[in-house]
């Protein structure tokens, strides 16, 4: 046993990876937090506790921990892609083989193997702008260029999308939110679907589908299929943490048959599979294999939870109207968990931000940290990890970095994650942000 002071930083210096060793550039949604005592915050997309189904949960776990069988067969390990009555439901749902289907640990978890599948260093991604920044803390680890895509008012603008791939650009993948779009809350519908699958195939990209909020569309809202399974170039992402509760971790992957066996194979080599218990207590509540769904099952549950968020929705909608008579626009009431809101350009948002954080009790997500580009960026890309590329691409320090000027008038407030009277209460504040003499320009 040594005695000796040894230096952390020398430590680090000496014996961290490049990888470990490099500083994190995605930043996320800014500076978190607010020190006013029992603030109220809106950046939320989690599931509302009154919502979990905790009665079904209990009753499926009470049925596996009570069958000495199932419970052993629980505690053991298992294969890689997963539990086969749980996959068999899933390949079910989505309209595939059972073989095409990987459980994982959640959405971000598939998503970090599709990319470890296939990212290299240097290639280009094309993704939405605005889009969901949280993807960036895994692509900055792969040094990937950057492709951002406006957005029109039926998703990703595909002339212009168009026109860079006839241009000569080559995207290895696409990463695309279609329902419920986080953070604008659209819809892409199925013509849009078709064409972006065509473009793919023309052009040898693959199209990787994160509908993390499927299920959760507000009653009389429908959504089109997802994009078609029957194209090798389509790769879906979903996962159970919107309805039955984040802290599962469980989700799963629908990949095209060339890409099944590498995929499992990173899989097994990192972490071998999920929790088994997991899986056979989502099993039971969703009906898979021999069992019966509870409390209605996964469709059941989502039922509920849509319904509220659509009363919550309207509610958040409501206060805001009110607070900014004319002064905000909320262009999509479709479902999902949260409300994108554009308000008067008078209103700086930075300011009301800090007040909102420092004196009224709140927070929210202003839209410069979904923003990938401004209509002043002409280089072709950006690098997710914060260095400039060979062609001259611009640095991107993380879709959360305050990469634009000006957050163009839009927020994002969380609405499924707060019960009715606390949702009250923090719009109430933030409306009182918003309004305050000091955010005005």
């Amino acid at each position: 046993m040594t005695t000796t002071a040894l230096d952390p930083a020398a430590l680090a210096a000496g014996l961290l990876s490049p990888l470990a060793a490099r500083e994190d550039l995605s930043h996320g949604f800014g500076p978190g937090g607010t020190s006013v005592p029992g603030a109220v915050s809106l950046m939320g997309g989690a599931p509302s506790a009154d919502l979990l189904p905790l009665a079904a949960l209990r009753e499926a776990a009470r049925d596996l921990t009570t069958d000495p069988a199932a419970l052993v067969d629980a505690l053991q390990y298992s294969a890689a892609p997963g539990i086969t009555p749980l996959r068999e439901w899933i390949a079910r749902r989505e309209g595939v083989d059972a073989s095409r289907v990987l459980v994982t640990n959640g959405a971000f978890h598939g998503l970090s193997l599709v990319f470890d599948a296939l990212l290299e260093r240097g290639d280009l991604i094309a993704v939405e702008d605005p889009t969901y920044p949280l993807i960036f803390r895994d692509l900055q680890h792969h040094d990937v260029d950057v492709l951002p895509v406006s957005l029109t008012e039926e998703g990703l603008d595909l002339d212009a999308l168009e026109e860079r791939l006839e241009a000569g650009a080559r995207p290895k993948l696409l990463y695309t939110v279609p329902d419920f779009h986080n953070p604008t809350g659209l819809i892409v519908p199925a013509a849009q679907r078709e064409r972006l699958v065509s473009l793919a195939e023309r052009h040898g990209f693959v199209i990787v589908s994160d509908s993390a909020y499927a299920g959760l569309a507000f009653p009389g809202v429908e959504t089109p299929a997802d994009f078609t399974t029957d194209s090798d170039l389509v790769v879906r992402v979903r996962t159970f943490s919107k309805i039955l509760g984040p802290g599962l971790r469980l989700g799963y992957l629908v990949l095209p048959a060339w890409l099944v066996g590498p995929v499992t194979r990173l899989r097994a080599n990192q972490d071998q599979h999920s929790s088994v218990v997991v899986q056979a207590i989502v099993e039971r509540v969703v009906g898979a294999g021999e069992h019966a769904p509870l409390h209605g099952g996964l469709d059941g549950i989502a039922d509920r939870a849509r319904t509220a968020y659509a009363s919550r929705f309207d509610l958040v909608a409501g206060l805001l109207d009110e607070a900014l008579p004319g002064g905000i626009e909320i262009a999509h009431r479709t479902g999902g968990i949260f409300l994108w809101a554009q308000v008067d350009e008078a209103i700086d948002l930075a300011a009301a931000r800090r007040i909102a954080r420092e004196r009224t009790g709140t927070d929210f997500v202003p839209g410069r940290y979904f923003r990938l580009a401004t209509a002043a960026d002409t280089a072709p890309a950006r690098r997710a990890a914060g260095s400039p590329s060979a062609d001259g691409a611009g640095a991107l320090e993380g879709a959360g970095a305050e990469l634009t000027s000006t957050d163009a008038g839009r927020l994002r407030v969380g609405i499924s994650h707060l019960d009715e009277p606390a949702l009250r209460e923090g719009v109430t504040r933030l409306a009182a942000a918003l309004t305050d003499p000091e955010a005005r320009r």
